[in-house]
């Protein structure tokens, strides 16, 4: 028990600390650049690095209702098995076609295309209140 509070305790100091650096940083730009010269050889874990270096970002996913009408419904199919595993994994995040989390673990694109192709036809057999209409303007 006693070693919790202390860790309670230290927790609590750190988070101080680390919001006195946050706002003398936003205050102090010469401040800020010395403690980003500081932070600048932390690594983060490997796992994220790889994460972050293999998942294409959200303006560069492609569209997939676009693709659809413009290939149909079976040259569709056969361009999203040919899409590499981390872009359809982005398409499905950004189209939000897995809610449940039930493809993080899959990993192989014929499933995860097929997943994709199922999730749009749904989304088209409802009507276009469901479908993505791109950004706002």
């Amino acid at each position: 028990m006693r070693k919790e509070k202390e860790l309670s305790a230290l927790s609590a100091r750190l988070h101080g600390v680390a919001d006195l650096v946050a706002n003398e940083s936003a205050r102090n730009p010469e401040f800020a650049a010395r403690v980003e010269r500081l932070l600048a050889g932390v690594s983060t874990s490997k796992r994220a690095a790889i994460r972050r270096s293999s998942t294409p970002s959200l303006e560069s996913v492609p569209d997939i209702y676009a693709e659809r009408t413009a290939r149909g419904p079976t040259g569709f199919r056969a361009w999203l098995r040919a899409l590499p595993v981390p872009v359809l994994r982005a398409v499905i995040r950004a189209q939000d076609l897995d809610p449940a989390r039930r493809t993080p673990k899959w990993t192989d694109a014929e499933t995860l295309a097929g997943f994709i192709d199922q999730g749009l036809d749904a989304r088209l057999a409802r009507g276009s209140a469901f479908m993505d209409r791109g950004k706002e303007e």
